[in-house]
């Protein structure tokens, strides 16, 4: 999508279906969307709304067209349900902290009313299939010296795939609202928490109506339009020390984008060629603005069924006005190859390709390998160049709303970002090289999941020489202490290095200094269902960072903070 990192074809390229895994649970509503914007479980979600299963891969990457994946309704569980189910929820909290401002010092205790409402929507007829799962939350602090913290902000999570023409028109659709900062180093951390001039409001939407046309057994064709729209409220102020104009505050980004696709159909087993035109255009009044021409080949040829040389080669021409280090036009090529499926008799895989992408060198791929019966380990690698808002809505257009209640890569079933905890938003144009991986294992009535990433985000915009490099790691433990009440304990880390200087009592951000972070964040809970659809939930949360320069006010030095909530919600 657009020119964003791309996986190649030895990456996410299709993939399997993500089915639910759990015989005979019947969730009976949706979980509220994740609470910060990587797409990590809500804590707060009740029992009869997940089954703690991690989805995975049914077979490796593939250059061959597959049906679409994305949306996994409600009904998918129980074929009994009504075609559309829509279920409102109302939520009341009061969550204590002992720093309410994130500083330093002076540590200030607020205490904090959250009221909330929300809505849980699934849709399964034959011409649409969606989910969405959305709230909106009002915060009221006291005492009075902290009302200027006082704020209202949603979240939302919304999927659809709509059938206009069987066998050969369709739309998919994706929208996300989340919580985000322009504030580098915060890492795994809710930034829901954070006071409301530090954080951002982020919208994000795509469309994508396509057609697609099969010539028999020999070819598979798919022409296909793309919009996408982000956009930002609250902080968007991202004053860079010195004034550098395109990236003093976020910016509104929409893409247009067309898509021709080809590839050899089921006459081919051994060879499997595919063809992609791509032409995208994105508008900002930011530095981010571009326009992409590609054209390329990907092959595959398979010499036994468990053993694959992979390819690529073609054009590509990216023109960025306002970033001309991110300006490129030659060829683009990848070589690799691809060991193992994901068959009963041997369920691992590794794909693997190195070359150049939109002028960038480096490899890309991916790999899955069942350890154990029930423990899956999933690693995913890609490259390429792109602002921040090209990144997310890729993200958002190949995500899925996992059982969970994390948002994942449909493919890959690894947990999608929506912030960038090592830079912090902007609209500046990087060369990535990001790494995502994660581990996990389903023993009812325990599950167990570790997530990492590890990325490597050069600007190419600003005069700095040094890539920033951010790896972080969490663990997450879930329970199903009895059929009402489940437990949720996670630990996090984040290191970012050479990170963007934020102006110690401002939020201005100087884009030619650098600084490390360090961030530990963990959380504790416990959900009890209480009456008929009716939760009560308990979870304390620590958060640390490493340098209080991060943030706006107060004295330099480490930040730390420790919050209690109590949670009553009600679905509908």
């Amino acid at each position: 999508m657009g020119t964003g990192p791309s996986p190649g074809p030895a990456g996410a390229e299709g993939g399997g279906a993500i089915t639910p895994t759990v015989p005979g649970f019947t969730p009976e509503t949706l979980p509220p969307p994740p609470a910060g914007g990587l797409g990590l479980p809500n804590p707060a979600a009740p029992p009869y709304s997940v089954n703690n299963e991690i989805p995975t891969l049914t077979s490796p990457a593939t250059l061959r067209l597959q049906p679409y994946a994305g949306v996994v309704p409600l009904q998918a569980y129980d074929p009994t349900a009504p075609a559309v189910l829509i279920q409102p929820r109302l939520s009341l909290g009061e969550t204590f902290t002992d720093n309410v401002n994130y500083v330093h010092s002076p540590r200030n205790f607020a205490a904090i009313t959250q009221l909330g409402g929300g809505v849980s929507a699934s849709v399964d007829t034959p011409r649409l299939q969606a989910v969405a799962t959305g709230q909106g939350t009002g915060l009221v602090y006291l005492p009075g010296s902290n009302s200027s913290l006082n704020q209202i902000y949603g979240t939302l999570y919304a999927n659809g795939h709509g059938t206009i023409y069987p066998d050969f028109a369709y739309v998919d659709m994706q929208s996300s609202i989340a919580q985000s900062t322009p504030l580098p180093g915060f890492g795994f951390q809710n930034v829901s928490t954070l006071p409301r001039n530090q954080q951002t409001q982020q919208f994000i939407t795509n469309v994508s109506p396509y057609l697609i046309k099969s010539f028999g057994s020999v070819a598979d064709t798919e022409l296909r339009y793309t919009f996408s729209s982000s956009n930002y409220g609250g902080n968007t102020t991202v004053a860079s020390s010195p004034l550098t104009p395109g990236l003093n505050s976020l910016a509104a980004e929409t893409l247009n984008e067309g898509t021709f696709v080809a590839v050899t159909g089921e006459d081919f087993q051994r060879t499997i060629l595919r063809f992609t035109a791509d032409a995208a255009e994105v508008n900002s009044s930011s530095v981010a603005q571009n326009t992409s021409v590609s054209a390329y080949n990907d092959f595959q040829y398979l010499f036994t069924p468990s053993i694959a040389a992979t390819g690529r080669a073609g054009y590509q021409n990216l023109r960025y006005p306002g970033a001309p280090a991110a300006t490129f036009a030659g060829a683009t090529w990848l070589a690799g190859g691809r060991l193992g499926t994901l068959g009963p008799d041997q369920p691992a895989y590794v794909a693997l390709q190195y070359g150049r992408q939109q002028g960038v060198f480096g490899f890309t791929g991916s790999s899955q390998v069942n350890v154990t019966p029930s423990m899956v380990f999933t690693a995913n690698l890609v490259q390429g160049v792109a602002s921040q808002g090209q990144l997310f809505a890729s993200n958002l257009a190949n995500s899925t709303l996992a059982p969970s209640g994390a948002i994942v890569n449909q493919s890959t079933g690894l947990p999608l970002a929506f912030t960038s905890p090592g830079l912090g938003l902007s609209n500046n144009v990087y060369r990535q090289h990001l790494f995502n991986a994660g581990l996990s294992d389903a023993l009812p009535p325990n599950y167990y999941s570790v997530y990492g990433s590890y990325s490597e985000q050069q600007s190419l915009t600003t005069t700095v020489s040094t890539p920033t490099k951010s790896l972080g790691i969490n663990f997450v433990y879930r329970r199903d202490i009895r059929p009402d009440v489940n437990g949720y304990a996670s630990i996090a880390f984040y290191n970012s290095v050479n990170s963007p200087t934020v102006v110690p009592g401002t939020t201005t951000v100087n884009f030619n200094q650098r600084t490390n972070f360090n961030s530990a964040y963990a959380s504790l809970g416990i959900n009890y269902v209480l009456a008929r659809a009716l939760t009560g939930s308990i979870i304390y949360t620590f958060s640390y960072q490493s340098n209080g320069t991060v943030v706006a006010g107060g004295r330099n030095g480490d930040v730390f903070a420790n919050q209690l909530q109590f949670l009553l919600s009600k679905t509908f």
